[in-house]
């Protein structure tokens, strides 16, 4: 059989550093860190014990080598009993282990806990913000990121006994990495997971499981990109609205929505969610009032003319918009209408309106209807609201964004657009200018 052995963290370290087991069999390896830390100078290489037998854990409960000692019984134990249904996994006798620390513990806060079991309590939204529970988006990255942890210690031999808080360091940040990107995730994903990550470290040291900051290192990081996105103008907004789709309904609906989402500056899962209350009637004009799901900020819009027609449109729905879909569809489908919609140019012959290139800088050669997804309705309400003079400050409150900052990376204004805008300006003030120059 294996033998269990005991190593130094890292033995190069002054100071202490934590202790943990190692047990290799048939193929596996268990790395279990014992709650223990200690200085390299107290320590017996050869032996794998302290070289103090009266030296006590740090709650004075019981001599080191002892705990130990027994601590490799227990592992060996723990694989003769559930060898008798096969090899058992690293993470079988993770909980023996654990089970034998806290034999003794009747106290929540001192019980081992694993960087997993933390993270299911996010994933449960145990784990509040100000006392508000999470949005649903934000407890799908929660459950994304720990899908990739999983998938990543199954994968990696040297994880396989599950993750540690202290496993977090640079050198597991750069094998991480590799398996995401080996995934085919974008950088801004990766981004996302390495945040995400961080988030539940934090948690874990305000909580006290663990004194490992390694995972705060300015290395630690993947640098967002600003991606490139498309909105659409008054104009196309206009001509999409107005074209006649009722020999499809189903594109028709889709159409319907992404315009009422166009003008009203909801995120997709606010817009596609409404329900009758949200809809308000103050002092004879019609208001949408809502709690955003991802920020929880209140917002309320003032209907259009043109919202206030897609409402009675679909009056008999219960809540006056077209039937709800998956943002997936969704998508699929509001590129369908896009490239359904035609004109009639001045030889007579039928032409498609959504063929401009050039719209989307990373993808250049992509039409514009192949482009636009149901985020391009927000950004085109910010962004028209902006083009048109709208104060920004304004617009953050109807939007939700908090921030200018965040704010101005979200709209879509090139730099000809900036200079069109100025040229206007000059040409609108020009004249004053003169006049006070010659007076």
């Amino acid at each position: 059989m294996s033998e269990v052995n005991f190593y130094l963290k890292d033995p190069k370290k002054e100071g202490d550093t934590p202790i943990y087991l190692k047990y290799l069999y048939n193929g596996k390896i268990l790395k279990y860190y014992i709650g223990q830390s200690i200085d390299k100078s107290k320590w017996n290489f050869n032996k794998q014990r302290v070289k103090n037998n009266k030296l006590t854990t740090e709650d004075g409960k019981h001599y080191v080598n002892d705990l130990l000692d027994n601590l490799a019984k227990e592992c060996k134990l723990a694989y003769n009993e559930a060898l008798k249904d096969g090899i058992p996994a690293p993470e079988t006798l993770r909980e023996k282990l654990n089970a034998f620390i806290n034999q003794n513990d009747d106290t929540e806060k001192d019980k081992k806990i694993s960087l997993f079991s933390l993270i299911e309590r996010f994933t449960n939204n145990e784990i509040k913000y100000n006392g508000k529970d999470k949005s649903p988006n934000t407890i799908m990255t929660y459950n994304t990121t720990y899908g990739h942890l999983k998938e990543f210690v199954k994968k990696e031999k040297e994880y396989s006994g599950g993750l540690d808080f202290e496993d977090i360091n640079l050198d597991f940040y750069y094998k991480y990495l590799t398996f995401l990107k080996g995934k085919n995730l974008g950088q801004n994903a990766i981004s996302k997971d390495i945040q995400i990550l961080k988030v539940f470290m934090s948690e874990a040291v305000d909580l006290g499981y663990t004194e490992n900051l390694k995972f705060r290192h300015k290395k630690f990081a993947v640098a967002r990109v600003d991606t490139d996105s498309v909105f659409l103008t008054e104009s196309e907004l206009t001509a999409l609205y107005n074209y006649d789709l009722s020999q499809n309904k189903k594109l028709e609906a889709v159409r319907d929505l992404f315009i009422f989402g166009c003008y009203v500056g909801l995120r997709f899962s606010d817009y596609s969610t409404i329900r009758p209350e949200n809809i308000v009637n103050i002092d004879g004009d019609y208001f949408i009032k809502q709690i955003t799901q991802k920020t929880g900020e209140l917002v309320i819009i003032p209907c259009n003319p043109v919202v206030m027609e897609i409402f009675n449109k679909y009056k008999n729905n219960p809540n006056r918009l077209p039937r709800t879909i998956s943002n997936q569809k969704f998508n699929e489908y509001i590129k369908e209408a896009m490239k359904a919609v035609t004109f009639i140019d001045k030889d007579g012959k039928e032409k498609p309106v959504f063929t401009e290139t050039g719209r989307l800088s990373t993808e250049p050669t992509l039409e514009l209807w192949e482009t636009v997804s149901s985020h391009t309705a927000r950004r085109s309400f910010c962004t028209n609201l902006y083009l048109d003079g709208f104060p920004t400050i304004d617009i953050m409150r109807v939007s939700g964004h908090r921030t200018e900052k965040s704010f101005m990376k979200y709209i879509r204004v090139s730099k000809l657009d900036t200079a069109l805008r100025l040229g206007k300006h000059i040409k609108n003030n020009w004249n004053n200018k003169l006049l006070k120059l010659t007076a």
